[in-house]
């Protein structure tokens, strides 16, 4: 599987270098059901499709949107999440900003990780502010921390968990500026592969597995504990 690491709690590794996060365990649930072994490839966002496409990996994830453009090109999952994306400021600036509207003005900076929807959806709504592009989710929580720039918008768990790893630092505004849903990517080809992870996918749910998944890793600050592990 492909996927960029540093995504939490989707996709992180831990001090030692172990992968884990919510779909790291469903990965590996889905491995264990087809008697296989999982291998990580960790690769700058960017990279992901085209390294599907190449066939050096059977599929990509990392709190990825079903989007018209996306579709034309890869598979899709059925949904692993419905989810969206918020918009991150300093706390000092709360007051200050408090919209998208607030904060789409002359001067306004907003950070962007590249290619995701985020960039493509503001890209598309802003009239004032200036979008600036970079490679890392850690680069997004580090521009607006040394106040470089005014916010940064990604998915709203990853801004929620950034929020509580800077508490007194960054604020999370209250309304998301959009809603999509999460799934993971596959080749066209692909097709009886994506069969088996969707049924792979609706068995779980039906289990429990995924509801104590979601609770743990997304719901609760309990997954940070494995960050330490060696």
């Amino acid at each position: 599987m492909c996927t960029s690491a540093g995504y939490a709690p989707f996709e992180v590794k831990s001090s030692s270098g172990k992968w884990i996060g919510f779909d790291i365990r469903m990965f590996e649930l889905f491995a264990k059901k087809l008697n296989v072994k999982l291998n990580m490839i960790d690769i700058r966002w960017e990279g992901v499709f085209p390294a599907l496409l190449a066939g050096k990996c059977d599929f990509i994830t990392g709190g990825m949107s079903i989007t018209k453009e996306r579709e034309k090109v890869i598979s899709f999952s059925d949904p692993i999440y419905k989810s969206g994306n918020s918009l991150v400021i300093s706390a000092k600036n709360k007051e200050k900003f408090k919209t998208l509207t607030d904060l789409d003005k002359e001067g306004v900076k907003i950070a962007v990780k590249t290619g995701n929807t985020a960039d493509f959806f503001l890209k598309k709504v802003l009239k004032l502010a200036k979008i600036y592009r970079f490679d890392t989710n850690a680069d997004l929580v580090t521009a607006v921390l040394e106040n470089r720039t005014d916010a940064f918008a990604q998915d709203s768990i990853f801004s929620l968990m950034a929020e509580q790893e800077h508490k007194q630092k960054l604020h999370v505004l209250s309304d998301k500026i959009n809603y999509e849903d999460l799934a993971v990517g596959i080749r066209k080809k692909d097709k009886s592969l994506l069969k088996e992870f969707n049924l792979f996918l609706s068995e779980w749910k039906k289990n429990g597995g995924y509801a104590e998944a979601v609770q743990y890793y997304l719901e609760t600050d309990e997954w940070r504990a494995e960050l330490k592990q060696k």
